[in-house]
């Protein structure tokens, strides 16, 4: 039985891994009517019995034991994050729908980071991007060849010149939200950013105009925006400021957001919901 189900294991998870079910479906054969798969990739198996005390019935089993219970799950296997699938017994079809979160299951969610490989009980108050949007439009087979990269800048062609910097916006008047685009800069300038870049006193020098070179998915198109880089003291990124018009990003960089947005980056980014 095991080697027939590892075979047919149509899960983005292993078969040791554990999911959440009930005693309803486990011990009292319970028909499994919702299969949910969360945001933060945990998966439920539960009967259509009402839930007054989850700790009461709750059940951690392994994916290898839900599968053995009831085979027909298989057919949502590839329901992704997010999402559920309910039906009313085991002859109906699953029919799969969006999981409404309220911001306070959201925010209790966290996040493993991509920097440090560590869960983190809380909501991300950062996101970058490895490389300025342009470099992800050359082919691979080309990059090497025609791009220099590096944490901080980067080179393409030998034409385009660019800075990874900080764009930091207040959030309820008590914290900073930080993006973390690249900005072009003109040959000039990323020259001079270059000379002065282990320079103690380099916090001192003028900004650079550049244009936005990153694409923040929360917002409309972001390329090209108009900004100021402010050079920080060594060790800390430069800081961007976006040029007043009438973009979102401006406004908000003006006029500070509060936490439910910040909960709405997450669940668009880091939840790709």
């Amino acid at each position: 039985m095991f080697k027939y189900l590892f075979k047919s294991n149509k899960f983005p998870i292993s078969l040791k891994t554990c999911v959440y079910t009930t005693v309803h479906v486990m011990k009292e054969k319970s028909c499994i009517t919702l299969v949910a798969h969360e945001l933060d990739g945990a998966w439920q198996f539960m009967g259509d019995e009402p839930i007054i005390d989850f700790q009461k019935i709750a059940m951690l089993v392994s994916l290898e034991e839900m599968i053995t219970h009831d085979k027909s799950v298989f057919k949502v296997a590839d329901l992704p994050k997010g999402y559920r699938a309910v039906r009313n017994n085991k002859k109906d079809p699953w029919e799969i729908s969006q999981i409404e979160y309220t911001e306070d299951e959201i925010y209790e969610m966290g996040y493993y980071c991509d920097v440090c490989g560590e869960y983190h009980q809380e909501i991300p108050m950062s996101y970058g991007a490895d490389a300025p949007y342009e470099y992800y439009l050359i082919p691979d087979e080309e990059l090497k060849s025609r791009c220099e990269l590096s944490s901080d800048q980067c080179i393409i062609d030998n034409q385009k010149f660019y800075i990874k910097g900080q764009l930091n916006i207040a959030v309820d008047d008590n914290e900073d939200f930080s993006w973390n685009p690249w900005v072009q800069i003109s040959e000039e300038d990323f020259e001079r950013s270059t000379e002065l870049w282990t320079e103690e006193n380099r916090f001192i020098e003028p900004p650079y105009l550049g244009l936005l070179a990153t694409k923040l998915e929360c917002y409309p198109d972001t390329l090209n925006l108009k900004v100021k880089v402010h050079t920080q003291k060594v060790g800390f990124k430069p800081i961007i400021e976006v040029l007043e018009c009438a973009h979102p990003l401006y406004l908000e960089q003006e006029n500070g957001i509060n936490m439910q947005r910040v909960i709405s980056f997450a669940k668009q980014i880091v939840y790709n919901h």
